[in-house]
């Protein structure tokens, strides 16, 4: 009977090898396993860190050598980051002057365009009226109606740009590609005069209707709030509802936000 006393040192590294190779399948077939009979937040925390990676290129006397340097950014980070992108594309519209001389606050509005496109709710609006449009900043400039949604209670205005945004831009958010999905985490930004920010999950979504329902529950709801997802995108727009019996935290979903923007363009 042979006995480890009596291998050779190469045939106890082949050995050693050999443990080592079947204790790594084992361990990858046992952590497969207990992922898919976790619960289901517990996978979702794991889907949220997002990696960046920079690539940086090394000269050398002979090649070219890549190097690639992988940053993990954890949610916090990422919820951070969404929020100060949506807040400067996050603008508020107030009416035309009224008979009394005054302008009333109309809605939030989300800049989507660095020429000046606004998305926002369309209800009760003053066709051929001049809107104001007061943009993160603080600078309160005159906007256009441009076109509403025949699908959507959504609306588009333009901004009329002042010099200086006319040569750089507008701050925007870009509208996400990819409809909200179940669980998502999503972050709100509402309010009539500050801005406030809550976190939460979307919790179904009806195709049919084009509506997420949230968890999200922000210290003022605000029609024209925007939806956003960990990226900074735009996933979801706070419209009023003709369906009295859908829960606050509804939001209108990406497809007729595409629609309306391409026929604008």
């Amino acid at each position: 009977m042979v006995t480890v006393e009596d291998l050779t040192k190469t045939q106890i590294i082949l050995l050693t090898l050999l443990i080592s190779f079947i204790t790594s399948i084992a361990t990858g077939i046992i952590t497969t396993s207990l992922l898919a009979q976790a619960p289901q937040s517990v996978t979702q925390t794991i889907d949220r860190v997002i990696e960046h990676t920079v690539e940086k290129v090394v000269p050398s006397a002979t090649s070219t050598n890549t190097v690639r340097e992988v940053t993990i950014v954890g949610v916090d980070e990422a919820i951070q980051s969404s929020t100060a992108k949506g807040a400067d594309a996050l603008v508020r519209i107030h009416t035309p002057i009224d008979a009394s001389g005054n302008r009333q606050f109309y809605a939030l509005g989300v800049v989507v365009t660095k020429s000046g496109f606004v998305l926002s709710d369309k209800r009760e609006l003053i066709a051929g009226g001049s809107y104001s449009i007061t943009l993160a900043d603080g600078t309160t400039l005159p906007a256009a109606l441009v076109s509403t949604s025949e699908i959507a209670n959504l609306t588009l205005f333009k901004i009329q740009a002042d010099p200086a945004h006319a040569t750089k831009g507008f701050p925007t958010v870009g509208v996400s590609k990819i409809e909200a999905k179940l669980g998502q985490t999503v972050i709100a930004l509402e309010g009539t005069e500050k801005t406030s920010v809550a976190v939460g999950r979307v919790l179904s979504v009806d195709v049919d209707t084009s509506h997420a329902t949230t968890d999200v529950n922000p210290a003022g709801e605000t029609f024209g709030g925007m939806l956003l997802n960990l990226s900074g995108e735009l996933v979801g727009l706070k419209t009023s509802n003709d369906d009295l019996t859908l829960p606050p935290s509804t939001y209108l979903t990406i497809a007729p936000i595409q629609k309306l923007l391409s026929q604008a363009h």
